[in-house]
């Protein structure tokens, strides 16, 4: 489908496709940073649920690591203490929503024979803005959370929130484990995929993104019986 009417031009002064492709993918066109704050917020919940310490937006330049510049803008968004992934490391947590094609509709390098090509891209791409966090002496765990705008999701997505299902999970009776994680982790695909496609629409109509997911977090029996009613 068409998107409604707009303006005729990106702010790289490129013609705006009536299907969104530009605008999907444009770093000039002002939505792709707007689109990550549902995302951001929807991770910070998910591992807040899965009992860990959860900080936000924290930049670089304030922390422990290699001097950096004053003017520099390069933060993190979500940082983690207290799960026990990866051995109790700490975890640098950032999102990022990708399209597989380029601003003239036509598929990155590798995304039309290689499915997750453009997750590994910004993968990649995450890792050289942050190599404090990726050498071998790194003193906290760089996991990027790449969801592409067509659905697909990274293998360290997946992995990741798996594992933070398991983390909340351990706390249950072992008869009541492996279920507890089972939806646990459906409800944290759900919080992330919806807050992904949202903010995702929102911003190809031109809308403001909402902040995320708000409310208490609900405890392992209300999660339980929501499961239920869940094909």
């Amino acid at each position: 489908m068409a998107l409604p009417l707009s303006a005729d031009k990106c702010r790289c002064h490129h013609l705006l496709d009536p299907f969104g492709d530009h605008r999907a993918a444009c770093p000039t066109a002002g939505v792709l940073a707007i689109r990550g704050f549902p995302l951001e917020s929807a991770a910070a919940r998910v591992c807040r649920e899965a009992r860990g310490r959860v900080r936000r937006d924290i930049f670089v330049r304030d922390l422990n690591v290699l001097p950096a510049p004053p003017n520099d803008s390069r933060r993190i968004e979500v940082v983690v203490d207290g799960l026990p992934l990866f051995h109790g490391a700490q975890l640098a947590v950032d999102t990022i929503l990708v399209s597989a094609l380029k601003r003239n509709g036509e598929p990155r390098t590798g995304a039309a024979d290689v499915d997750g090509a453009a997750c590994t891209a910004a993968r990649r791409r995450k890792m050289r803005t942050y190599p404090e966090l990726s050498g071998e002496n790194r003193r906290a765990r760089l996991v990027v959370l790449a969801l592409e705008v067509g659905g697909r999701w990274s293998r360290e997505a997946c992995t990741f929130v798996r594992g933070l299902a398991l983390a909340r999970a351990r706390e249950e009776p072992d008869l009541l484990r492996k279920r507890a994680a089972l939806a646990w982790h459906r409800r944290y695909v759900s919080i992330l995929a919806v807050a992904a496609q949202r903010s995702f629409g929102e911003s190809l109509l031109e809308r403001a993104a909402g902040a995320g997911v708000d409310g208490e977090i609900p405890g392992t029996q209300a999660v339980l019986e929501e499961a239920r009613y869940v094909c």
